[in-house]
């Protein structure tokens, strides 16, 4: 990257509603606060600026959270004297934020002096004790609410994630709008396409991008968080895209995917309003491209159709696979050709099919348990993404659908004859799928399919053939 000032980025925020039934993408909004009290909500306040000792749960002597009327609706008045937090009842998966902010005018010790910013946040996916994090905060994902960074990504009690970016120092790239509060301070800038850089708790991600209106107009901050994938808004723009949040528990890694919201207290004046959140059910169609894509590199991989693992395949059902030279190819059908020496529950699976006429159809399954001689097992009580015919009879056949629950969001398809690429990524009941290259449909299964299964290749009794070569695997967390 040779000019900060060029970069072009979006982003995303995934998420959705462990209390709140998973509902689809359009679903309506839903208040988290009623516009009268803190109903539904907790309030909790670190240590007393007199005492030292933390004030507590839903006990809020110096009136830091207040309920007022401003520009005539009801919102949340933060004072922001001390570190704290409004904190929901209810906990999210796969949620989509929203909330609109306003700077007030006071700042406060231990962030008073000039080189401060104003600073608040939304925390989201918050888990575990109040005060884990700076005393004040639950373990959580950042979305930082702070002047010329909003969408920022701070680590929270142990939390980190991964992002396209590299660290600077930011007094050597003045592009940057966020210019850092001491000398020689470094951050992570979001750079999409970048190699994939793992954060550590000590370091923050800041933007190239800084959409946020001038003080004392409001601002709408929007957090999409979905499956392992989260992306952040301000004013209609994606301002960071980051992955898998997660944290150590001794020496194991644990994902960070559910958790309730909250509103931060940190030493700035504001007001909140329209504090809101709907479940969501995969990523919208036209934030698609701005999810962050898996490194390129192999490793980890295993691969399924060459070496050793050709002696784990069984097919059942009618017709056959034959592998050939790491080419596996279908005839007759409807039949089910398995890898059988493993399960998988979450992982990233890759690779090439081609159709060989206008009436091939296939499919790649995954998640199933073992089907014996029954190879509809795999339709019943798995899930398959399309290889169809081309063009689909119907949407729900078309090429890229998770059959028969999506269709394709996107086409990107090579033409007939041509070998097309694919990455399909499972986490949990939530699918990704990219066809050369390009995400084209993502989606969370409500149907209470298993979450660990084989895999499988379709055949089916079409009259031209699909071909499957690379096809590999790797298991992720």
């Amino acid at each position: 990257m040779n000019s900060l000032a060029s970069i072009h980025c979006a982003a995303l925020v995934l998420a959705g509603a462990a209390t709140l039934h998973l509902a689809a993408a359009d679903a309506a909004f839903q208040p988290l606060f009623n516009g009268r009290d803190f109903s539904g909500l907790d309030l909790y306040l670190g240590p007393d600026p007199v005492t030292k000792k933390p004030i507590g749960l839903n006990n809020d002597p110096h009136r830091v959270f207040r309920v007022t009327q401003i520009d005539g609706e009801p919102a949340i008045h933060i004072t922001g004297e001390i570190y704290g937090a409004i904190t929901t009842h209810a906990a999210f998966t796969n949620v989509h934020i929203r909330v609109q902010y306003r700077w007030g005018t006071k700042k406060w010790p231990p962030r008073a002096e000039a080189r401060h910013y104003r600073d608040s946040g939304i925390l989201y996916w918050a888990i575990g004790p109040h005060g884990a994090g700076s005393d004040a905060w639950m373990r959580s994902v950042e979305y930082n609410v702070m002047e010329k960074g909003v969408g920022q990504w701070w680590s929270v009690a142990g939390a980190y994630c991964d992002v396209e970016g590299r660290n600077f120092v930011l007094q050597d790239h003045p592009a940057i709008p966020y210019r850092g509060e001491s000398p020689g301070e470094k951050c992570v800038l979001w750079s999409p396409g970048a190699p994939r850089y793992t954060v550590q708790p000590f370091e923050g991600v800041t933007s190239p991008l800084d959409p946020e209106k001038p003080h004392g107009e409001w601002n709408t901050a929007e957090v999409i968080a979905w499956g392992n994938q989260a992306l952040h808004l301000l004013n209609g723009q994606v301002v960071l895209a980051l992955s898998n949040p997660r944290y150590k528990e001794a020496d194991r890694e644990v994902r960070l995917s559910n958790g309730r919201i909250q509103l931060q207290s940190e030493a700035a004046e504001l007001y909140y309003r329209h504090f809101e959140a709907r479940p969501i059910g995969s990523i919208p169609t036209s934030l698609l491209s701005s999810v962050p894509a898996e490194p390129a590199d192999e490793s980890g991989f295993t691969p399924l159709l060459t070496g050793p693992a050709l002696e784990h395949w069984k097919h059942c059902g009618p017709g056959n696979v034959e592998i050939k030279e790491g080419v596996a190819t279908g005839n007759g059908g409807m039949g089910l050709h398995w890898f059988t020496q493993r399960t998988f529950a979450n992982f990233i699976l890759r690779g090439e099919w081609r159709h060989t006429g206008p009436k091939s159809d296939s499919g790649i399954f995954f998640r199933f348990p073992d089907p014996g001689q029954d190879p509809w097992i795999g339709v019943r009580q798995g899930h398959e993404f399309e290889i169809g015919v081309e063009p689909p009879l119907k949407p729900e056949d078309a090429t890229g659908g998770f059959y028969p629950f999506r269709q394709p969001q996107k086409n990107t398809l090579k033409p007939i004859g041509e070998w097309n690429s694919y990455e399909l990524t499972c986490v949990g009941p939530n699918y990704a799928l990219r066809i050369n290259g390009q995400l084209v449909n993502t989606w969370t299964d409500t149907e209470g399919r298993p979450l660990e299964g084989y895999i499988g290749i379709q055949n089916y009794n079409f009259p031209d053939a699909v071909q499957h070569r690379n096809l590999r695997i790797k298991p992720i967390l």
